[in-house]
């Protein structure tokens, strides 16, 4: 008998969310925000880092201007961002 009620309450939630998918959305940004495995894959931030004309180091969301060189840093949400030590690193 709990088993029948538990693949009822189960099938209306699942009726429920398929009906309102903006609850949906809501709930998948909820458990990605608490870790869980239901997260969307591929979660990136990517920054640009360059010097400005003064030499000064700039990271920006946004690509500088044209003919300055750059270089890309993408930070996953789910990985460590923080720099390995230097007795760790590979010379």
């Amino acid at each position: 008998m709990r088993v029948f009620l538990l693949l009822i309450v189960l099938l209306l939630a699942g009726l429920f969310l398929y009906l309102n998918p903006e609850y949906k959305t809501r709930l998948m940004e909820l458990a990605s925000d608490a870790g869980s495995t239901l997260s969307p894959a591929g979660k990136t931030t990517r920054l640009y880092k360059w010097r400005d004309a003064e030499g000064t180091w700039q990271i920006t969301d946004q690509p500088p201007p044209v003919d300055i060189d750059y270089e890309t840093l993408d930070f996953h949400q789910d990985a460590n961002v923080l720099p390995q030590p230097p007795q760790l690193q590979s010379k």
